[in-house]
């Protein structure tokens, strides 16, 4: 058995309540201000695909670049007021700041005991940035294999993403469990032949009606029954 895992609502969550939002946005007056209206969305939704997760790239470099056309596209559109340098350090921050993102207190005891038991890999529909969140963490060494929907250029659930780490995986379907918090990926991921496992941290998780567990204790239980 191997198990691959998302990335959000598994293994991290938004420190400051949505993806979309970076530390220097919520300390900058003139954006936070904004963060949650009704401006703020209407503009996100009319440049959100500058920066969006299905763009192909590699490096932080290129995820920094689209950030600075998105960020400076906001700034006309909602509008914020803010000079160029402003928003370069917005999207500076977006990327290079780990602090966006928390990561759940069980991850620190239960990946290494995942890649130990298991072998152990990331499926995620995400930016290169998140390997600096993981690092930073102490918890990047502990995947046997990685798949960023922006390596491929594609979100989950195209079949591509699930293809993508088997194969870098070296496993075959039927031998993994997939966990994720979203219903469309864990879907995706059994018409592909995985076992699927929903991660419902957070009670607001809409539940499907296949299996659901809480926390990282739960679902190796869950593996060790499938095993």
């Amino acid at each position: 058995m191997k198990l691959i895992l998302d990335a959000g609502g598994v293994i991290v969550y938004p420190a400051f309540g949505s993806w979309l939002y970076g530390a220097a946005m919520v300390a900058t007056p003139a954006v936070a201000q904004t963060l949650g209206g009704e401006a703020f969305r209407r503009a996100h939704e009319a440049c959100g695909g500058i920066a969006s997760d299905d763009v192909r790239m590699d490096t932080e470099a290129e995820e920094y670049a689209l950030r600075r056309r998105y960020f400076a596209q906001m700034n006309r559109l909602v509008p914020w007021g803010l000079s160029e340098a402003q928003t370069d350090e917005l999207a500076r921050d977006f990327v290079e700041n780990p602090a966006r993102m928390g990561v759940y207190a069980d991850a620190q005891e239960y990946l290494p005991r995942f890649q130990r038991r298991f072998g152990l890999g990331l499926l995620s529909d995400t930016a290169p940035s998140l390997r600096r969140v993981l690092e930073n963490a102490g918890l990047w060494g502990y995947f046997d294999a990685h798949v960023f929907s922006t390596d491929v250029g594609a979100l989950k659930p195209a079949p591509i993403m699930y293809e993508r780490i088997l194969e870098r995986l070296g496993a075959r379907a039927e031998e993994c469990l997939f966990a994720d918090d979203f219903e469309r990926n864990l879907r995706g991921a059994q018409a592909m032949g995985l076992r699927a496992v929903q991660m419902a941290r957070d009670e607001r998780v809409r539940r499907w009606d296949g299996p659901v567990v809480t926390n990282f204790a739960e679902l190796e239980a869950y593996a060790d029954a499938l095993s």
